[in-house]
């Protein structure tokens, strides 16, 4: 078969990302990768509906700001209902689901979305209050603040000395 035409029996057909390459410390391990996954995909054939492309996992910013720390998870195509946010112990904890947006079988000729359960916990210093804490689900972004707690500062006091 020539490249770039469709196989009308796998229902496959060959994709060539013509998107900008990524460049950074790491870009040439995330493009050799990718040129590895290009060549299976040629030599095996791509991933049909419900191949394991991996899991779902939030990317994560943590800012440390002067009265809080700003957690912003990125969460598209996940609603808010389906995500549930603790704080236990000066841990952050956000678990939910991304599902799919039908429940009908499709005939795909390329799918490589990943859907599915996703948690991510997150370690903080001593120094928040647990009873401060905002969270906001805005565009698929979810921003949690956590305040810092208020550093009790003794006083300073003159001693005499007898």
């Amino acid at each position: 078969m020539l490249q770039g035409q469709i196989n009308r029996k796998e229902k496959v057909m060959p994709f060539v990302n013509f998107g900008p390459r990524r460049f950074g410390p790491r870009h040439h391990v995330i493009n050799f990768k990718g040129d590895l996954d290009r060549l299976f995909e040629e030599f095996f054939g791509a991933p049909q509906e419900g191949d394991d492309l991996g899991d779902f996992s939030p990317r994560t910013s943590i800012e440390d700001k002067p009265g809080a720390y700003v957690v912003q998870l990125e969460l598209p195509g996940v609603h808010k209902e389906d995500v549930k946010l603790s704080f236990q112990k000066g841990r952050l904890y956000v678990a939910g689901e991304k599902l799919p947006d039908t429940e009908e079988k499709s005939s795909y000729l390329r799918n490589e979305r990943i859907f599915g359960k996703f948690a991510r916990s997150f370690q903080f210093p001593d120094n928040v209050n647990p009873d401060k804490i905002e969270a906001t689900f805005e565009n698929g972004l979810l921003t949690v603040s956590i305040a810092k707690a208020v550093d009790v500062k003794e006083p300073n006091v003159e001693i005499n000395i007898k």
